[in-house]
């Protein structure tokens, strides 16, 4: 992977580390970001066939808790457009903590249930 160095009309506000990482905070939650050249594949999703270009990357966000990835999400951003780093950005951190939070609330709605069943036994 190899992403250019953005210059000043495209900085998006925040700094990866050489290997495409970074960390957030975000109501709460740390959401490990790691951003890498966009594939086809990645591209399909997000934007029209003709519409991706060789400057987009994908943006991964995780959410760990405990040793086990609690929420993900994904957003493509063109590197060369700070807004569109920023949005993607925003989108990714959003949807990681959104995630978090469904998986607690399926976990804890699992638990009741058997809790429910073994006090019943």
């Amino acid at each position: 992977m190899e992403l250019l160095q953005l210059g000043a009309p495209a900085d998006p506000g925040f700094r990866l580390d050489l290997d495409g990482t970074a960390c957030f905070l975000h109501e709460g939650y740390t959401v490990a970001l790691q951003v890498r050249r966009a594939t086809s594949e990645d591209t399909r999703s997000y934007y029209e066939l003709l519409e991706s270009d060789c400057h987009d990357v994908l943006l991964t966000g995780t959410v760990t808790l405990e040793g086990i990835d609690a929420g993900t999400a994904c957003a493509v951003a063109n590197e060369r457009d700070g807004y569109s780093m920023r949005q993607a950005l925003e989108e990714v951190l959003r949807d990681a903590v959104d995630d978090v939070r469904r998986t607690a609330v399926r976990l804890s709605v699992r638990v009741e249930q058997i809790d429910r069943t073994h006090s019943m036994k």
